[in-house]
């Protein structure tokens, strides 16, 4: 079962002060600039982003690996422009909502990234998101999950922010991208935060034309609680985040 809870999702520029000074970016590659190459099928090698994992899985089909990759032209402005890939490129994250359909079911693919979590400290988790018209998918999804020592989840502690609701209005931007936050509170018992972005029940649109979910620049931040930080300069809208119960 899922408690629904207030959460937010900024629509454009998105600015954080975090008192005296800027908290540290947790994350590992953050801007997914940096790559390694991945043997999808045998012999044949997409790059996919360093630091973080991926799953991808078919309904009918099972996991497979070509559910997404990394490339130079999935993160364009507005995104932030990074140069940490190989020749000092830009890269970003392609869902591939047109791999899933047909004989082997709807895709879910899904990045995440575990970082050490303290009981009692907020984090809050910002990454950019954009698509194509034609993209066919269930959800899409940007959630915090905190683990215990186990590598179990935390009962009731997880929070997830669907992205459909304004993932598609068009901006006049490339992809429509969009930055969206997450925040939630490490329980007691929490050992890690996995932070996460997950394409779900994604299917080929028998319309044809540009189907891509595109996904850049994420930041994990730590914010000891009472947190004293300010949005400013933001067009905001308000989301539904899901906070999850096991």
């Amino acid at each position: 079962m899922r408690r629904t809870v207030a959460a937010l999702a900024a629509m454009s520029a998105l600015a954080f002060a975090w008192g005296e000074t800027q908290a540290q970016n947790l994350l590992l590659n953050g801007t997914l600039d940096a790559t390694v190459q991945t043997e999808i099928t045998p012999g044949f090698f997409l790059p996919k982003p360093a630091d973080w994992v991926n799953e991808g899985s078919r309904t009918i089909g099972g996991p497979y690996e070509d559910e997404m990759s990394s490339e130079t032209w999935a993160g364009p402005a507005p995104t932030p422009v990074t140069t940490g890939g190989a020749n000092a490129d830009d890269w970003g994250v392609f869902f591939k909502p047109f791999s899933g359909g047909g004989a082997n079911g709807l895709a879910t693919g899904r990045l995440y990234q575990d970082v050490a979590a303290t009981p009692g400290t907020k984090y809050v988790l910002t990454g950019w998101a954009g698509a194509e018209a034609n993209a066919m998918m269930t959800d899409a999804v940007l959630a915090l999950e905190f683990l215990d020592s186990g590598g179990v989840e935390v009962p009731a502690s997880g929070v997830e922010l669907s992205l459909l609701p304004t993932l598609f209005t068009d901006n006049g931007l490339s992809f429509d991208y969009k930055q969206y936050m997450v925040m939630g509170t490490a329980p007691a018992g929490a050992a890690t935060v996995r932070a996460s972005i997950a394409m779900i029940g994604a299917q080929s649109n028998p319309a044809g034309g540009g189907q891509a979910f595109v996904v850049d620049d994420f930041e994990l931040r730590a914010v000891p609680e009472p947190s004293a930080f300010l949005l400013a300069g933001l067009a905001i809208a308000g989301l539904a985040a899901r906070r999850r119960r096991s």
